[in-house]
Parts: C-alpha cells; sequence; structure tokens
C-alpha cells in the first residue's frame, strides 16, 4: 500500500521513540535454552525508534509529553496516555496526510504498537468489546482470510485517540513547549546570540469548524491573460493564526502563539517575544529580530529597541514619510557594494553568473514620528514634539531587483548602527527562512491544517505537537550529529554504548516480543540461537557459534 510505505518512508526520516522493556540478554538467553517466544515480526520502522527514545529520556523530554494527561475521564481503561500521546506524535513523523490514516498504518501494526505497551491479543482483538460488529463473518465466507492486516482490529479506534488529544488544555500544551524549549536552550542548542525572526501564518480550518474565525480580505482573480487593471475579489478564509519567532541557525522555534485567524499580526506580537526572551534566558539571548510588514507599529518597534534591547529589521512601506525620506536622501548615504559569483545549469549547460547588491545606509530620519511609545497621533503636531531618530538602509539593486524590475525599491528601517549597511539587509533577507522552511513544510509536509477533529482545541493542540515534534526530530539529528564527531574523536559517549546493541541498518533485523520485553537480533542471529548452523551469516564464509552470540549481549561472561 502507497500511504504505508510512505509513512516508513517518513519515519525512517525523521525517527520516533518506544517505551516497552527491552532485554537483549534475556532473550538471548532464552532462544538457546529452547524456550517459547510470544510473537516475532520483521524489525521494519520500529527499529528506528530506540536511539529517538534514548534522546527524549536522556534530556528528560518524554516526562514532559507523559504530563500532558488531560485525565479528561475517570472511568479505568485498558488505553493510557502514554501510549494514546505517542501513538499521535507517530503519525506526525509519519507525515500522515489524514488522521484517519493512522488506523491501517499504525494502530495495525503489530511491531509500532508492541512499541508503545499492547500486547498481542489487544493489537488484534481491541482493548475491549465496545465497538465490535454483531456478526462477523463466516469462516466458510469467501472472504481472503490471507489477509491479515484486514483481520487486525488494531489496540484502540481513532475516535478515541482524537478525543483524549483535543482535550488536552490549553495552558498545558504553552507550558510544555516552553519547558522543551528551556531544555533545549540550557543543553546549548542554540548559539548565545540569536538572530531571530518572528512571523504569522494562517492555520486554515472549513466553515463548519467549531470556534474557528474568520477574516475578508481582497484577492486578486486568477486570470492567465490580464489586460489592464482588474477588479480583486472578497475572500473568507476560515481558521486560525500562528505566531512563531525562529531561530535560522539552529532551526528551532524559541515561542509560539495560538489564536483565532481575524487577529492581527500585532496581537500577540510583544506576548510571543517576551516568551521567547524568557524561554531562552539565562542561556542565550535575542539580539536581533527581523520582521515584515504586517508587524508596523510604531509603538511596538519602540518597545523592542528601548525595553527589550533588542535590533529590529523592518520594511517601510511605500506610503510613509520615512519611505519617501530616505530616498531623497540616497546621495548622501553611506553606500556598500558586493559581488559574488554561482553557477547555475549543470554539465555542458553550467553557466556562471554574477550576483550583485548596492546598498544604501541612512542615519538619523526624524520622519518616522509614528516611531516612539505614543505611536501615531495628534502628539505629532504639536510644536514640542521630538521624533526619535531611525535609521535606514535603502536596496539600490539586488538579485531580486534584477529579476522582478518593476517592483518597488526596499527601504529596511532599523534601530542598529548603518556604517555597514549590508549587515543590516543580511539581517532582514534571512527573514524570508521562516516563511519557506517553517510554515510551508508544517502545511506540506507534516499536515499542520489537518487536524484530529473540526474544533478550536483540536487545532491548537495538533499545531502544538506539529511545531514540536518538527523542533525534537530537528534537535534530535543535531545532537546525533555531535554525538558522532565526539565518537570519532575516541570520547566515550551514551549513545556510543546504546549502539553497540541497536545498529542503524534494519533490513536483515527481527523483533522478538515475550510478554512486556522485547530484543532485536539479526535474523541469522536467531537461527543460531536456535540450534541451526548458519554457513554464512552475514554475505561470506564465517563461522558464528551460540556462544559468540551469547556472548555479544551480555548473556554469558568470558
Amino acid at each position: 500500500m502507497d500511504l504505508i510505505k510512505r509513512a516508513s518512508q517518513r519515519i525512517a526520516e525523521r525517527l520516533t521513540w518506544c517505551i516497552a522493556l527491552r532485554d537483549q540478554a534475556g532473550m538471548a538467553k532464552d532462544l538457546a535454552e529452547g524456550k517459547d517466544i510470544s510473537e516475532v515480526y520483521g524489525l521494519g520502522e520500529a527499529g528506528l525508534f530506540d536511539e529517538f527514545f534514548y534522546f527524549l529520556d536522556e534530556f528528560g523530554i518524554m516526562d514532559l509529553f507523559l504530563g500532558l494527561d488531560p485525565q479528561h475521564t475517570q472511568r479505568s481503561s485498558n488505553v493510557t496516555f502514554p501510549a494514546v500521546i505517542l501513538i499521535y506524535v507517530m503519525r506526525i513523523v509519519a507525515g500522515l496526510a489524514f488522521f484517519w490514516h493512522i488506523h491501517p498504518v499504525l494502530l495495525r501494526s503489530q511491531p509500532l504498537m508492541r512499541i508503545v505497551g499492547f500486547n498481542g491479543t489487544q493489537i488484534r482483538n481491541g482493548t475491549s468489546e465496545r465497538g465490535k460488529q454483531k456478526s462477523c463473518p463466516s469462516p466458510d465466507s469467501n472472504q481472503n482470510s490471507e489477509n491479515t492486516q484486514d483481520n487486525i482490529r488494531g489496540p484502540l479506534c481513532p475516535d478515541s485517540i482524537a478525543a483524549y488529544i483535543q482535550a488536552i488544555s490549553a495552558h498545558a500544551l504553552e507550558r510544555f513547549f516552553n519547558r522543551v524549549i528551556s531544555i533545549l536552550a540550557a543543553k546549548s542548542f542554540f548559539p548565545k546570540r540569536i538572530d531571530a525572526l518572528l512571523d504569522s501564518s494562517e492555520v486554515q480550518s472549513s466553515e463548519a469548524c467549531e470556534g474557528c474565525g474568520s477574516v475578508s480580505k481582497e484577492k486578486a482573480p486568477q486570470v492567465r491573460h490580464r489586460k489592464g487593471r482588474i477588479r480583486k475579489v472578497i475572500e473568507t478564509v476560515f481558521g486560525f493564526k500562528l505566531w512563531v519567532v525562529w531561530d535560522p541557525v539552529s532551526r528551532l522555534p524559541l515561542a509560539i502563539r495560538f489564536a483565532t485567524i481575524e487577529h492581527s499580526d500585532l496581537d500577540f506580537a510583544r506576548e510571543v517575544v517576551t516568551q521567547a526572551v524568557s524561554n531562552l534566558a539565562p542561556h542565550a539571548t535575542i539580539a536581533s529580530l527581523a520582521i515584515d510588514r504586517g508587524f508596523m507599529d510604531g509603538p511596538f518597534l519602540w518597545w523592542l529597541a528601548d525595553t527589550m534591547q533588542i535590533i529590529f529589521y523592518i520594511p517601510a512601506k511605500t506610503n510613509m514619510n520615512v519611505y519617501e525620506d530616505a530616498l531623497s536622501l540616497l546621495d548622501t548615504g553611506i553606500a556598500q557594494t558586493r559581488e559574488r559569483k554561482r553557477s547555475i545549469g549543470a554539465g555542458k549547460n553550467k553557466t556562471t553568473v554574477m550576483d550583485r547588491w548596492h546598498v544604501v545606509g541612512i542615519e538619523g530620519l526624524i520622519s518616522a514620528g509614528f516611531y516612539g511609545e505614543k505611536g501615531s497621533g495628534s502628539h505629532e503636531n504639536r510644536s514640542d514634539f521630538t521624533p526619535n531618530p531611525i535609521n535606514a538602509v535603502v536596496v539600490v539593486d539586488d538579485p531580486y531587483k534584477v529579476n522582478n524590475p518593476n517592483t518597488d525599491t526596499l527601504v529596511i528601517l532599523t534601530n542598529a548602527p548603518v556604517q555597514k549597511p549590508l549587515k543590516v539587509y543580511d539581517g532582514y533577507d534571512a527573514r524570508s527562512e521562516i516563511e519557506n522552511t517553517v510554515f510551508r513544510e508544517a502545511k506540506q509536509a507534516w499536515f499542520i491544517q489537518r487536524a484530529p477533529c473540526n474544533n478550536a482545541s483540536a487545532f491548537r493542540a495538533h499545531v502544538y505537537l506539529t511545531i514540536i515534534t518538527m523542533a525534537l526530530t530537528t534537535a534530535f539529528q543535531t545532537w546525533m550529529d555531535q554525538q558522532d564527531k565526539l565518537e570519532q574523536a575516541g570520547k566515550e559517549t551514551g549513545i556510543r554504548k546504546f549502539r553497540q546493541k541497536v545498529k542503524q541498518e534494519n533490513g536483515n533485523k527481527l523483533i522478538l516480543f515475550d510478554e512486556n520485553r522485547y530484543a532485536i537480533f539479526d535474523t541469522y542471529e536467531v537461527f543460531i540461537l536456535c540450534g541451526r548452523t548458519v554457513l554464512m551469516p552475514t554475505g561470506v564464509p564465517e563461522t558464528i557459534t551460540k556462544r559468540d552470540i551469547l556472548l555479544k549481549y551480555g548473556a554469558l561472561l568470558e
């Protein structure tokens, strides 16, 4: 099935975790002694969970996941929240486009469900009698009984998982997210001084979504051949809005906020920046913040510069006085140019082009009367009003301007020095990364707009869990790279010992279950432990005995 194959590939790329007890030595000894083993399966993607679990456990993040338990029912149940939250995060990591895909892909997977704590009977028949059909097909029916996947009911239904997820409170999600970021900051996943990015994005839903907001906006119609001016149409969009402060170096979020879609960008701007600073303290600080025109507000910019001591980069709007002022002073500013070669095409079609940048820094503009604690207003007309000076960088030429010659000249406002205006340009230019790396990736590859239920609580939980899972998989990959470098330098690491038990190449491995234990073996090891001789266990003539395997896993001492 293509759906399952795609999920397996995404799991392999992003990784997940496990909570069952691993007993490699004990189960190797049991096999050698001829004891029966309950179940055995091909390892598949389940083998990729181990190292990620080690990472989460090492940093104390797994306990935070389990602390999200909403305890929304007082009735005793065979289904525990740890299993539910792990299954849901598996859904996110697997990149399942629709929530209901978890039933054929995850809930019917024997290895994956055993990993999160369900036994074979629960996986095949469910954890309760509820929901079973009153009449079952006869064994003598013409249905193909060999399709074992269809005969597996799964330990629980998707509806019960959705009920748990949407019951997680907003306060618990926020506290969980902030605590995870604080842990990553304490473990030096962020640089000491961060040039951060702030932006917001719509998380759209249907009109039927309970608790969603709506906003009407102008949109140009999609017309192939436009002649003259075309009247824009009014479009109403339903859903929610997400604010993210992001670090482009570590590729990790610093803070997020979630609200209905009708809120303006400025409504949660101060709140999310304050939270980001709090999450990083005392291990890192935000040095600068690149923002878009939607955050253009004099009191907010003044708050960043005066109260938070953060450098800002924001493009001026073309109808502002400060925009015209900066263009008129172009000849008196501090000019700086840059040229870089780059290659385009490949093979015989490969050519070299020269990119050119020409920017001009202008200091002390006093035509931005809105830049202050009071913002815009009648006080600007008073005789004793003194505007706060602001700096600007005019982008005369850059690769984007070359490709789009009819666009307006970009003027970047900042409170940073402009003696080297290219530094300001580069600081703002990084802002596009949050749109391409975070929002587009979250929507197209992680399906952040596909919540388990069509209501505000489900959307909130899904958005928070998706963003934090994206962050944790990124942090995990960074951590693994660090461990690899330490190992290559000959230094002992915790994961190094762990890797001696589990290899990343799992195509020829089997996973064995016995009650609440499991173990992972190479296929040839299982045969040898069961008393058979394998002439070429690794593809070449070689003698590996039962004793060798027992020694390898610590079941025997030399």
